[in-house]
């Protein structure tokens, strides 16, 4: 008994320790990237893979913040944009979404295989976006998921 008490003292000390660290290095992120006047953040969602993204109004691939915001400034049709913070994020197309890759216009689908969050293996079109990936959407359509770790979305408000 002494040892499964030690063993979970262990484990939730080092949960507890990851758990720092990764708060840690969202406030890190947050201090070296604020909030630009004009825009509001949501933190760690990004748009919904049920989604059908047919409110993209434009993506980049691999640039910084800074300059997502000043696309989004620069684009009156823009109300937000989903930036990906970090590692790679890959949302499968359920079956029950329509897909139509012939009527892809940002080439934001890829037919690939992928794992689950359940550890599965799957194979299908899925969106796979990378650190530095922004897309760009109006507001009709917005549909938001859980993101942790990877994006942020942030919406332009009135001055």
């Amino acid at each position: 008994m002494k040892y499964i008490y030690l063993v979970v003292f262990t484990l939730a000390a080092q949960f507890a320790h990851a758990s720092c660290s990764c708060s840690a290095v969202q406030k890190e992120y947050s201090q070296t990237n604020p909030v630009r006047e004009g825009f509001a953040v949501q933190r760690d969602v990004a748009q919904y893979k049920g989604s059908d993204y047919a409110n993209v109004v434009h993506v980049e691939r691999g640039i910084t913040l800074e300059e997502a915001y000043d696309i989004a400034e620069s684009n009156p049709d823009v109300d937000y944009f989903v930036y990906l913070k970090g590692g790679q994020l890959v949302l499968e197309v359920p079956p029950e979404v329509e897909c139509d890759p012939e009527n892809d216009p940002f080439e934001l689908l890829s037919f690939t295989n992928f794992r689950y969050d359940s550890g599965k293996n799957g194979k299908g079109y899925c969106r796979i976006f990378r650190h530095g990936d922004v897309v760009f959407f109006k507001k009709e359509g917005i549909w938001l998921g859980s993101a942790p770790g990877y994006a942020d979305a942030y919406f332009k408000v009135a001055k």
